[in-house]
């Protein structure tokens, strides 16, 4: 009796010890994933730990702990207050996005023990990809949740997405997470041709990278000014709603004189921010900026807040050096929360080779893959941003010219004002911000080519990616494993 007495002791307390030691590595596990997809937001290389620790972690524990740390890595990972948009709008997709991650990370822990080999990889990796594609079709925000851009600063890896769009990038950044995983925990498995599709696939899209990214620039350049003159909110309200006709009258002179400056140095293009003042009936507002256009022989382009009778609008205008206007577009992708007052654009803003989207028209894939098609060779982004998230939003439309292959000059009034090239090279980058008040930048820049691969393909990748992965996961979760087939495999 008292032996089995102590023996029941020992058991429990081995049982207690084993269950302190699962949850301990459970919570460092959160902890150390949800600071690298935190950190991923300024440094690229955090994204891939992240989905590394989570991979390993998937192949090692149980069902029920795999999908809690994939939760609540991503949904603590997602707090950093650089991402892209206030997460006081952005919750609700965070949320969301950190379910459906945690559910393929589920996934790809049952097929990973399963089958022991690089075909759970493949699940994981398209089962990411796909859950990303279906969000950006879904979602008012669009792309924004995706984890390729936190690539934007790897270039080798990111010129992928000229041929697959920002999923090849995901892709691609699953696929070799979760095959190094695979190799860690069944060590005993490895082999040349466990590894080799992975590898392959990774090898050639860096070779790809950088031959792209050392191929000549075929069309010409052209010398780009952009100017912002960041005021706080009350300030920005005064402006916006023509309350205090001092304050526009202020604002309209102050960057009439950025123009004339930008002009100055050689400027051939000049871009202003996003809703910088209001016009109704190309009024005295709209007319200084005819006059200033033409005074200094300069297109300029400029986000204005136009009011058409009853309707009101968020626009853009293009005015040619003899102040005409080339080009008048509506925005297509309004802020839900904040523009629920304006009527969306249907129309292209395409004007010969240029194109010109505003802020948000960046996050979703069209209309950027419609200028690729119609081959503009740049666009100019009017924006407005909300200050923290300054470079994650910029560089959601430096994507978008890698996507299109042209390049992009972005004015963000409250963020970035930034000007990269068809390979997502960020020529010139300047911050403007409240503390800073005013910002200029010059620079000349290579045009691109537009019409990519990936205009012409659209996104047939990720559906592929939804495709592999409802087909895998069915297969592999109802077939068999075979020694010889793993073997083989």
């Amino acid at each position: 009796m008292q032996v089995a007495e102590i023996s029941k002791n020992a058991k429990n307390n081995y049982l207690g010890w084993v269950n302190c030691s699962s949850l301990l590595h459970c919570i460092l596990t959160i902890a150390l994933s949800a600071l690298s997809f935190y950190l991923s937001t300024e440094y690229w290389c955090f994204a891939w730990i992240a989905l590394l620790l989570l991979c390993i972690y998937a192949l090692r524990r149980s069902l029920v702990l795999t999908f809690l740390v994939g939760f609540f890595s991503c949904l603590f990972g997602s707090a950093n207050p650089h991402a892209v948009l206030p997460i006081i709008i952005y919750w609700p997709l965070i949320i969301l996005n950190a379910g459906a991650v945690a559910s393929v990370l589920v996934i790809f822990h049952y097929i990973g023990n399963k089958w022991e080999n690089w075909s759970a990889s493949l699940v994981f990796a398209s089962g990411l990809t796909a859950q990303e594609f279906i969000f950006s079709l879904c979602s008012p925000h669009g792309t924004v949740s995706s984890i390729a851009y936190t690539q934007v600063s790897n270039l080798p890896i990111i010129q992928i997405a000229s041929i697959t769009g920002i999923w090849g990038i995901t892709f691609l950044m699953a696929l070799t997470t979760a095959n190094i995983a695979l190799f860690y925990r069944y060590f005993q498995n490895r082999s040349v041709k466990i590894n080799l599709l992975p590898i392959s696939l990774l090898i050639v899209a860096i070779l790809f990278g950088f031959y792209r990214l050392n191929m000549p620039f075929e069309g010409e350049k052209i010398k780009i000014g952009i100017a912002s003159i960041s005021i706080n909110l009350e300030q920005y309200l005064a402006v916006a709603t023509k309350r205090d006709k001092q304050q526009v009258d202020d604002m309209i002179k102050r960057y009439i004189h950025k123009v004339d400056l930008l002009a100055q140095s050689g400027a051939e293009v000049v871009l202003l921010p996003e809703k910088i003042i209001s016009v109704e009936s190309r009024d005295n507002s709209f007319q200084r900026l005819s006059d200033t256009a033409r005074k200094n022989k300069v297109n300029l382009i400029v986000g204005v807040t136009r009011k058409d009778n009853t309707k009101t609008y968020n626009s853009a205008y293009v005015f040619s050096p003899v102040g005409e206007v080339l080009l008048e577009y509506d925005k297509k992708h309004l802020q839900t929360t904040f523009e629920s007052r304006y009527t969306s654009g249907s129309e292209l803003g395409v004007m010969g080779n240029w194109g010109v989207g505003i802020c948000k028209d960046m996050d979703f894939t069209q209309p950027a893959l419609d200028y690729s098609k119609k081959r503009v060779n740049i666009v100019f982004v009017p924006a407005l941003d909300f200050h923290d998230d300054s470079w994650s939003h910029a560089r959601v439309a430096i994507m978008r010219g890698i996507e299109g292959n042209y390049a992009v000059a972005r004015a963000g009034q409250w963020g970035l004002l930034t000007l990269s090239d068809s390979r997502g090279r960020i020529i010139e980058q300047v911050s403007c911000d409240v503390v800073q008040e005013e910002a200029i930048l010059v620079g000349e820049v290579s045009l691109g080519q537009g019409e990519s691969i990936y205009s012409k393909l659209g996104n047939s990748f990720g559906w592929m990616c939804l495709g592999i992965f409802i087909i895998l996961s069915i297969l592999l979760s109802f077939m068999k494993p075979m020694t010889n087939l793993n073997e083989d495999l």
